[in-house]
């Protein structure tokens, strides 16, 4: 490629502008990443210019393209042109760029009619997977000097040999989706002029996780380690020693099992929720806290926990016949903590107390949820979605219940016994 030059007195405004060193008349070698660009003041402001990269490659076509632009912009009040400007905007590196994503998917941008209906958790989790292949690219490139048009098939390369090293596979399949979402971003919508690095490259089997439920035996192993197995636990770097009791673990890992809620909505859960069919079937009735998520609107989206006989005489030994009605936690109520806090401490305690019981399956606390949800199905069948809030259901006023989901419930409620007692 030819070296630019300018002359002693150039055209007013125009520069060599190195996208490498990101400066004006650079005294670098980097020809092949030179440009001409001008820059046009605007008039009635004090330091208001546009400035426009040109397509000439030579000094004289620099002026003449000056003059063309120069003319358009006057024309057209000094307004952009999105064909003259495409290049100018899109002009940022790749740091900059994944800043622009997140404002993009967050609605915050400029393309807010865009914004797709997606939870804050995805919209973390996918900057996150942007930030990697960033900080992987740093080891080798100058991050503030590159722009996303930088980006060469051996970049994707060495960060896929990391993410193979570093992620299962099922892991590893969801961060290149995203960065391939990051690319297809900047070129549909910011009108990046490239082609997606991440276009093509070969995902990993991923082996179907077994769906294991718990027994009878299993669980009971698990309350009797909780009151018997040694709660400490040595955590890594300097040996701090944690321990892993509370002595609302044993309520809360009988509540996951007997309602198949969700963390969230089994820490929240208050005997105000709880409430009665004209038949007389009791159920909990609580804001169904995934799909709001997803909605992120003030519409309504209840779900619905029937109370079998195993969880209602539970909940009588918890108080409920003097608290029903009560604005007061079912589980930990004069709590210090937060929700988020009582989740972590419930799902490690389950993971602590499992391994302390002498279980060798592969299972979390939240296989509570697929155990419930599993001994459910043998009596619902197909309707099991509508106890378990995977199918769609819709809340009139004041919590009327579909004649359907109601059926469900009630079944549920009257019938359904975990691990199968009568």
């Amino acid at each position: 490629m030819n070296k630019l030059t300018l002359p002693r007195n150039p055209h007013k405004g125009l520069k060599i502008f190195c996208r490498t060193c990101r400066v004006d008349n650079s005294k670098c070698k980097h020809y092949d990443r030179q440009v001409y660009r001008v820059r046009i003041h605007i008039p009635g402001t004090k330091h208001g210019v546009k400035s426009v990269f040109l397509e000439a490659k030579n000094y004289n076509d620099a002026i003449l393209e000056c003059a063309l632009i120069e003319k358009e912009l006057i024309q057209n009040g000094f307004e952009r042109n999105k064909q003259i400007f495409s290049e100018e905007l899109t002009d940022y590196n790749i740091g900059d760029a994944v800043v622009k994503y997140r404002e993009y998917l967050s609605g915050e941008s400029k393309f807010a009619h865009l914004k797709k209906n997606i939870s804050q958790g995805h919209i973390d989790e996918s900057i996150r997977f942007c930030w990697k292949f960033i900080e992987n690219l740093s080891l080798t490139k100058n991050i503030k000097r590159t722009r996303p048009t930088d980006i060469k098939p051996e970049y994707v390369s060495n960060f896929y040999i990391w993410s193979e090293k570093n992620y299962s596979p099922k892991t590893f399949n969801k961060c290149f989706i995203a960065v391939r979402a990051f690319f297809e971003f900047l070129i549909e919508i910011e009108n990046v002029e490239m082609k997606n690095p991440f276009r093509k490259f070969i995902t990993k089997p991923v082996i179907p996780s077994s769906i294991d439920t718990i027994t009878e035996e299993e669980f009971n192993l698990i309350l009797n380690a909780v009151d018997t197995f040694n709660p400490f636990v040595t955590l890594g770097g300097k040996g701090e020693k944690k321990n892993m009791y509370k002595p609302y673990l044993k309520d809360g890992f009988k509540l996951f099992l007997l309602t198949g809620g969700r963390r969230e909505e089994v820490v929240n859960l208050k005997w105000s929720d709880i409430f009665s069919t004209p038949q007389g079937v009791k159920l909990f009735i609580i804001d169904n806290l995934k799909v709001k998520r997803l909605k992120k609107d003030n519409k309504e989206c209840k779900k619905y926990i029937g109370i079998n006989v195993d969880l209602e005489d539970f909940l009588v030994e918890l108080g409920m016949n003097e608290k029903i009605g009560m604005d007061e936690f079912i589980l930990h109520p004069n709590r210090t903590s937060t929700t988020k806090t009582i989740m972590t401490d419930l799902s490690r305690g389950f993971s602590h107390y499992k391994e302390g019981a002498g279980i060798k399956k592969d299972i979390s606390l939240s296989n509570l949820r697929k155990t419930y949800l599993t001994w459910h199905h043998q009596v619902l069948g197909d309707d099991t979605g509508l106890v378990s809030s995977h199918s769609t259901t819709q809340v009139l006023e004041k919590y009327y219940l579909d004649p359907k989901v109601l059926t469900a419930v009630e079944i549920s409620a009257l019938n359904v016994r975990v691990f199968g007692k009568k």
